[in-house]
């Protein structure tokens, strides 16, 4: 810094001062020993939950109806997206269903054989 300017006369000395006090402290805390990590707070036990207050448990119960329809639906998609083969031919890479027969509706009636090869 330039001492030579008035308006830094007592600001020089401050950073000085400044300066000798980092050095100072900084061969004292160099030498000081590692902290130890404060002690963990003990957990309070918690609460037991109601049995009856889950989302699920609130919802209405499904029906054979609804039950039916949405396996249908699984059915017909898996089909069209061309992850179900029927059966005796070799899964190809993308299928993931064997097609062993159909229901009395005519549905299809699929059989997992193996999870997604992507």
């Amino acid at each position: 810094m330039r001492r030579d300017l008035p308006c830094l006369k007592g600001v020089v000395g401050i950073f000085e001062e400044e300066a000798q006090l980092v050095k100072r402290t900084s061969k004292a805390t160099a030498a000081k020993p590692a902290r130890k990590a404060p002690a963990r707070a003990t957990r309070s036990p918690t609460k037991v939950r109601k049995v009856g207050s889950s989302v699920a448990s609130r919802l209405p119960a499904t029906t054979p109806q609804k039950a039916k329809a949405a396996k249908r639906k699984f059915e017909c998609g898996v089909i069209a997206r061309g992850e179900a083969v029927p059966a005796g031919k070799p899964l190809p890479p993308g299928a993931t269903h064997e097609i062993v027969g159909k229901d009395a509706d005519g549905a299809p009636i699929l059989k997992r054989k193996r999870f997604s090869l992507k």
